[in-house]
């Protein structure tokens, strides 16, 4: 103890308490003494300053020692008290120490009486201090909530905790003596003396998780650490992690569960595992699943087994129940008793409710017959459990949506095969033999008309051959993989009557297309440049953020043409079809992509493709160029 001892001496006689208070201070630097000559003045000194130890004559005037102790008693239960008297006796040593004494000691001649009196008022103040820090800590051991309790050499308990107690469902006089195998059941007591002890003894300490077995012989699973102080007793705490283990098991279950669910291949598969992991895993006994039909909720699967096949009816969403209310809502509703609401139960034994909405499919109910059945972990858990439910809808949902898209394409796929093979099978076969009925003619004779009927002739067949350009090219696409539109545009090049035209390529892009029609697209945004562009064109093809381009440095295309151009037969030249950039539609509307005009940065005519799903397109850009695109009677409560 370093700390300054402040000590009130109290005596009626004021050289006495003066000299004593001298001796005190010199047997020790650290005593501080205060003097008072009555118990009144004592008593206003308590009140006013801080004080760690009275000694107090025993005969004043007005209020003798022991009335005055009696006094500091009230206030000051813990206060070591001295009595330090001349005329003392038996029997006021035997008041005092009644009447809450600390000590009690007699004046004598000399100073030695000092140095006692000293060593007293040390060690009791010491000890008082001691004493106080050990309340201090059973006060807060008393306050924790993890149950604590201290085991003498012998393994009996000395010490437990309110929480300790608690915890085991015993009071404490209970468990004050008995042996710590009291809190063990009997096949885990081996347990204790084999790992836990043996731990303890070697490293002074153990850890971990054990199973404790309550009054009433029930089990548990406890988080449990024992540590070995200096005097050999044994301190142990404990909590109670059942809920916490039966959380982690229910939450392993239920990605079991989310698995079988992404597994279900049909509606039904999803409600009917939905119902077994919440009567298996989160233990409900009554639970229904409702689904949203027509602007009502209509039960689709349930737990319960009733005989009659019409007390099943559905809920208007307009009437008011807790279904109603989750789905129209969107919100979870937990009733801890039904019968506080206004909403009348569909059968009158349900007291409590917990409702949660599957999305916009319907409603997943549970009901107890006990008020107060569903906590916030239930809650908790059946709100995941039903948000697999609800993917998994959504994912089969999704799955018919996209049979149906994929059935519609494979139709309209086939009749445009269909309409290819007509037009390529009826409609050459005549075409040929008029080509070479025609030939034939002109062997025999000479004739303008000849020369008239060869042109027409072979208009028909540049139509044929782009009619059935449209008609394939139109088919939707369904599988693309990533090309570059540098190398098809340098390809495509490649294969067209140029002259002095010039290819300009910006490289580093790449969009996901069908790379056949892909080919077409650029080969004819090409030959279109080629052909309006003028003599010494220059072309140029490059990617942009959302797909790419080809522009041209010729005349460009009129505004008011910048529509009609991607129409069928639309043409400004004699010898056109028509069905050029027509084309380009088509096989851009096949892979879901868009098509616009505007003006190059040089003045003439930029067409832009916009690839909705085009990789990521590295490259440059056309630098000063833009882009230009317009582009009840149920579970139900």
């Amino acid at each position: 103890m370093t700390e300054r001892v402040r000590v009130l001496h109290v005596d009626d006689e004021p050289g006495f308490a003066e000299l004593a208070a001298e001796f005190l201070e010199r047997e020790d630097d650290r005593i501080e003494v205060v003097t008072a000559t009555s118990a009144a003045d004592g008593l206003d000194v308590l009140a006013d300053e801080p004080v760690d130890c009275v000694v107090s004559d025993y005969d004043m005037p007005g209020r003798n020692g022991i009335e005055f102790l009696e006094a500091v008693r009230g206030d000051h239960p813990e206060l070591p008290f001295v009595l330090f008297t001349g005329k003392g006796s038996e029997e006021v040593a035997s008041d005092a120490f009644s009447a809450g004494a600390t000590d009690y000691l007699q004046k004598e001649g000399g100073t030695d009486q000092y140095t006692l009196l000293a060593n007293r008022v040390l060690n009791y103040v010491e000890t008082a201090a001691a004493e106080a820090q050990r309340k201090r800590q059973l006060n807060a051991i008393e306050a924790a909530q993890e149950g604590i309790s201290i085991l003498d050499e012998d393994g009996e308990f000395i010490y437990v905790n309110e929480a300790y107690t608690d915890l085991y469902g015993y009071d404490r006089e209970e468990m004050l003596g008995e042996h710590w195998e009291l809190v063990y059941p009997d096949d885990e007591v081996s347990f204790g003396s084999d790992v836990v002890l043996s731990a303890v003894d070697e490293h002074g300490s153990w850890g971990g998780e054990s199973v404790g077995e309550r009054a009433d012989g029930t089990t548990f699973v406890e988080n449990h650490t024992v540590a070995a102080t200096d005097a050999g007793e044994l301190v142990c705490t404990v909590r109670d992690i059942s809920d916490r283990k039966q959380r982690e098991r229910a939450l392993a279950a239920l990605h079991d569960a989310a698995t079988d669910l992404e597994a279900a291949d049909s509606e039904a598969a999803v409600y009917e595992v939905l119902l077994e992991a919440a009567e298996d895993i989160l233990e409900f006994d009554l639970v229904a699943v409702d689904v949203e039909v027509d602007g009502a909720l209509v039960q689709k699967a349930w737990t319960l087994d009733l005989d009659t096949e019409g007390y099943w009816e559905e809920t208007p969403l307009e009437e008011d129940t807790f279904a109603t209310r989750a789905y129209n809502r969107q919100e979870t509703i937990v009733a801890d008793d039904l019968r506080a609401y206004d909403i009348t139960p569909a059968d009158p034994e349900y007291r409590s409710a917990l409702t949660v909405p599957i999305g916009d499919h319907g409603t997943f109910q549970a009901v107890s017959r006990e008020t107060t059945a569903f906590d916030d972990a239930d809650r908790e858990l059946t709100e995941l459990l039903v948000g697999h439910a609800r993917e998994a809808l959504e994912g089969l949902a999704r799955e018919r949506e996209l049979r149906s898209r994929t059935e519609a394409l494979e139709r309209q796929n086939a009749r445009l095969e269909e309409f290819a093979t007509i037009v390529s099978h009826d409609l050459r076969a005549p075409l040929n033999v008029a080509d070479g009925r025609l030939e034939l003619a002109a062997e025999d004779c000479d004739s303008e008309h000849i020369q008239v009927v060869q042109r027409s002739l072979d208009r028909m067949d540049a139509l044929i051959t782009d009619t059935l350009a449209l008609a394939r090219q139109g088919q939707l696409v369904t599988d693309t993989e990533s090309v570059s539109v540098g190398s098809v545009a340098e390809e495509c090049w490649g294969r067209l009557t140029t002259g002095d035209a010039e290819l300009e390529v910006v490289e580093g892009g790449t969009v996901a297309a069908d790379p056949q029609r892909l080919q077409q697209v650029v080969e004819n945004l090409a030959r279109n440049a080629i052909e309006h562009g003028g003599s010494g064109v220059n072309v140029r093809v490059g990617v942009t953020d959302d797909g790419f381009y080809v522009a041209d440095d010729g005349p460009g295309i009129p505004a008011a043409d910048r529509v009609e151009v991607f129409e069928r037969g639309f043409t400004t030249s004699d010898d056109g079809t028509g069905y050029g950039l027509a084309i380009v539609a088509e096989i851009a509307d096949a892979h879901g992509w868009s098509v616009s005009v505007g003006d190059s940065d040089s003045g003439g005519a930029r067409i832009d493709v916009v690839t909705a799903d085009s990789d990521e397109t590295g490259g440059e850009g056309d630098g000063d160029e833009t882009a230009e695109s317009d582009a009840s009677g149920s579970v139900d409560a």
